[in-house]
């Protein structure tokens, strides 16, 4: 899943990475239990309960300033990876990516039957992110990055 984003690559990432943001754009959040309150780099961990389900500890593995993170969770045996990537289309424009897939004993029968929520959850908080993100950028509000 992908979206253009009329805002700057350092902005949709300082969006993506504020764990306080996360409500406004990923609104199943209930909570996230972490030290820290924004991701800075690979080896943020923290338990993100969803409003429905149990938590899971969510552990980043790649981040990259305006770039995005790669983080991995695990559920019934399985593994979940997921990327959240942008891309600078110039200076005041990005490509979010979202990616998730899932391995494990039925990871492919798990990916095939969660497709189409995961698809519709991931449309929803791409559309969240970049609308917060542009309107953080038109009111050039500063969002340290």
């Amino acid at each position: 899943m992908r979206a253009q984003v009329a805002a700057p690559a350092a902005v949709a990432h300082a969006v993506l990475t504020d764990i306080t943001a996360w409500k406004l754009w990923s609104p199943h959040i209930a909570r996230v239990d972490t030290a820290e309150e924004r991701i800075e780099a690979a080896g943020w961990t923290g338990l993100v309960k969803p409003w429905f389900g149990p938590a899971t500890r969510m552990e980043v593995t790649w981040c990259e300033p305006g770039r995005g993170i790669r983080w991995t969770s695990t559920a019934a045996g399985h593994r979940l990876d997921y990327a959240d990537l942008i891309t600078p289309d110039g200076p005041d424009g990005c490509t979010v990516t979202m990616t998730a897939t899932v391995s494990g004993p039925a990871g492919a029968v798990v990916q095939q039957l969660a497709g189409p929520l995961s698809a519709y959850g991931q449309r929803r908080r791409l559309t969240r992110l970049g609308a917060l993100a542009e309107y953080l950028h038109r009111r050039t509000i500063v969002f340290a990055a």
